[in-house]
């Protein structure tokens, strides 16, 4: 059994983590366009870019959003020319979301950026390649019980 102490003493660290992150994607940044971009415009295109031809709905529950703040997010980001919405071949009611050819420079110009800032992190924290991947063993484990939990609690 899990020590309670250190378990509660993890969430309290992931509640941290949520708020640093928070405060982070307050600060739009330059990814290589003439606008500022917010993280999370970002890394809405980010996920587009993973799943080329991803619907509305599927990005909803990928990013753990709404339907109403997809919504939103793809109307901002589409009038900012950096994705397009293209009719299903086999559904024409759903929509499937591809990057334009501006949209693919800001997400290769936020994969460099990314790089860049966890690589100078990194070297400063010094972490072990063991420490990371143990890192992303529970992350990943904690982050696929919680999307099945989520999606029981849908259906």
């Amino acid at each position: 059994m899990t020590d309670m102490k250190e378990a509660i003493r993890l969430v309290d660290n992931l509640y941290s983590v949520e708020r640093i992150v928070s405060a982070m994607e307050k600060e739009p940044k330059n990814y290589g366009t003439e606008e500022l971009l917010y993280s999370n415009e970002v890394h809405t295109l980010k996920m587009v870019a993973q799943y080329e031809g991803i619907t509305q709905k599927e990005l909803t529950g990928k990013m753990f959003r709404t339907k109403g703040a997809t919504s939103v997010m793809i109307k901002k980001l589409e009038k900012k020319g950096l994705i397009t919405r293209k009719e299903d071949e086999k559904d024409a009611r759903a929509l499937r979301l591809y990057l334009t050819e501006k949209g693919e420079w800001v997400h290769k110009c936020h994969l460099k950026y990314d790089e860049e800032v966890i690589g100078s992190w990194l070297a400063e924290l010094n972490f072990s390649r063991e420490e990371i991947a143990g890192a992303n063993h529970f992350l990943e484990k904690f982050i696929c019980y919680i999307e099945k939990r989520m999606s029981c609690a849908e259906q």
